[in-house]
């Protein structure tokens, strides 16, 4: 238990790390925003409601963000609640002026609670995903979300190294339909700090000379 949350702590600081250092080293300017999502999950013959949210930063066409995305338990107890945290990359292109199509990857760690009290049993997840976004204004985005990913555990790991060579029919695969909402932080404005008599419709100073 405890090695798990240890290892979602470090892929949280990597994340982090990871941040600091791409934004120190490019020119461009990230935007930090925000995503959440509703929409459904399917494993197997199961198909459950999902929910999630998203905190990241962009800069032109390339998105980085940490992502919490949860499912509950199944009615019938056949599935058990799951909590996924996940590094996303996604990079997009415009495809329209208020719409943007977008592709990416992610992949982390996935918690699922254990039956009869056993705890939790931690995976490894991968997902590749496609999506669109609808720009409301020049910084808040309807998103569309599809995504096909699996997760293997320490058991699914062993049962795959006993099969060699593997089926990948075999591996335990789900895929996600979602939508949202992503909310970007527009970057500050620089001020200008002139008198106000200088100051044309609050934007540019006035240039005069004077000759004799």
């Amino acid at each position: 238990m405890r090695k798990q949350h240890t290892l979602a702590v470090l892929s949280t600081l990597l994340l982090a790390l990871s941040i600091s250092h791409t934004a120190a080293a490019q020119t461009a300017q990230w935007q930090p925003f925000t995503e959440l999502q509703a929409g459904a999950i399917r494993s197997g013959h199961i198909a459950l409601p999902t929910y999630g949210a998203t905190l990241g930063l962009r800069a032109d066409d390339v998105s980085i963000g940490l992502r919490y995305r949860a499912t509950d338990r199944s009615p019938l107890h056949d599935s058990e609640p799951l909590h996924e945290v996940s590094i996303l990359l996604q990079k997009s292109v415009a495809v329209a002026p208020r719409l943007e199509l977008y592709g990416g990857v992610a992949t982390g760690f996935a918690f699922e609670h254990a039956r009869l009290s056993e705890g939790k049993a931690m995976a490894v997840s991968a997902e590749l995903n496609l999506g669109l976004r609808y720009y409301l204004s020049d910084h808040v985005a309807l998103t569309f979300n599809l995504g096909c990913g699996a997760r293997l555990s320490g058991s699914d790991w062993a049962a795959l190294a006993k099969q060699l060579p593997y089926d990948p029919r075999t591996i335990p695969t789900y895929t996600t339909a979602t939508g949202g909402i992503s909310i970007g932080i527009p970057p500050k404005t620089k001020k200008i700090n002139l008198p106000q008599q200088l100051i044309v419709d609050g934007a540019a100073p006035i240039l005069t000379a004077y000759s004799d």
